[in-house]
């Protein structure tokens, strides 16, 4: 009895601290979305990773074809079904904010929505999912 105590007493932070099981029904959770050798827009990039992390979390990378722009950035998400509604995601881009601001996801198929600073203009960029992080 006092070893199983001492057991469920280790297994409490473990399991508070962890994200694993936290998001029943979101479809993007602990997902890693990647595109390359595209044309973002304007920008001739190399890849672009979108991943959706623990606790409503996203993070973006993008790299251009010179290598010369290598940028990152984190932001949050609220998934809706198979949309996620993006905030906080904005990265510089050849002296350019770009705004993510949605992405729709069909399967292994990611349709991502983004904006650059002072334009009307909306595009998309299409992503494939990676299955593992290697």
């Amino acid at each position: 009895m006092k070893s199983l105590f001492i057991l469920c007493v280790l297994a409490v932070p473990v399991l508070v601290t962890s994200c694993i099981y936290e998001a029943p029904g979101d479809q993007f959770y602990r997902t890693l979305w990647t595109a390359e050798g595209i044309q973002l827009g304007p920008f001739d990039i190399s890849s672009l990773t979108l991943e959706f992390l623990c606790n409503g979390e996203v993070s973006i990378t993008v790299t251009d074809k010179s290598r010369l722009i290598s940028g990152y950035t984190y932001g949050t998400y609220t998934p809706d079904n198979t949309t996620a509604v993006l905030e906080g995601l904005t990265i510089n881009i050849q002296n350019h904010e770009v705004t993510f601001m949605e992405a729709h996801r069909n399967g292994n198929t990611l349709l991502l929505l983004w904006e650059i600073e002072d334009s009307s203009n909306k595009f998309t960029t299409t992503l494939q999912r990676k299955s593992s992080y290697n």
